[in-house]
């Protein structure tokens, strides 16, 4: 973002919303309709229940570039468990948290386990490594909205569920960058 942006932002006199159209015409998005984006959520999970980790990373990893809260959990959890990937405890804190970006117990209460056993050499590591992603995949910078919803029907919110920015017919999946922190 330029500083100008970054200033005006600081100001107040940009919103989130105008940044992201400014942004959003770079080529950072990919237009997808949103049944698709349906389906790749679906498919990364359906991969992962089917103990299939290294097409599951990949698939949540699509769909957390993109912006999806359930998404950045599920490859936090990956992380830490070096399933479809290296075993890799900082990057996985940083997806949990960078999930935790939306207010939910579920995400909140893991991220302060892993922050309370963390030393705090640790923790600026993996602190710094939340940065990087928030730069690039929080909210604000994917355009991705969520709430969270009941998924049996019930009274019991155990889900969350994002929706990508639309443009037309079509909504914006932010892409992904290779990141390596190391």
């Amino acid at each position: 973002m330029a500083i100008g942006k970054r200033l005006l932002l600081a100001a107040g006199i940009f919103t989130s919303a105008q940044t992201f159209a400014a942004e959003s015409d770079a080529a950072w998005f990919e237009r997808v309709e949103p049944s698709t984006y349906r389906d790749m959520v679906r498919d990364a999970a359906s991969a992962y229940a089917a103990e299939h980790y290294d097409d599951s990373f990949a698939r949540f990893r699509r769909t957390a570039c993109a912006g999806d809260k359930q998404s950045q959990s599920a490859i936090g959890r990956m992380y830490l468990l070096g399933q479809g990937v290296r075993r890799d405890d900082l990057t996985g804190y940083a997806w949990l948290k960078l999930a935790a970006e939306f207010i939910y117990p579920r995400y909140q209460s893991v991220v302060r386990a892993l922050e309370e056993a963390m030393t705090p050499e640790q923790r600026k590591i993996a602190d710094g490594r939340v940065a990087v992603l928030t730069e690039r995949y929080s909210l604000g910078a994917t355009g991705m909205s969520c709430s969270q919803s009941a998924s049996r029907g019930g009274h019991i919110i155990d889900q969350i569920v994002c929706t990508p920015r639309r443009e037309g017919r079509r909504v914006l999946l932010r892409r992904c960058d290779d990141i390596k922190f190391d």
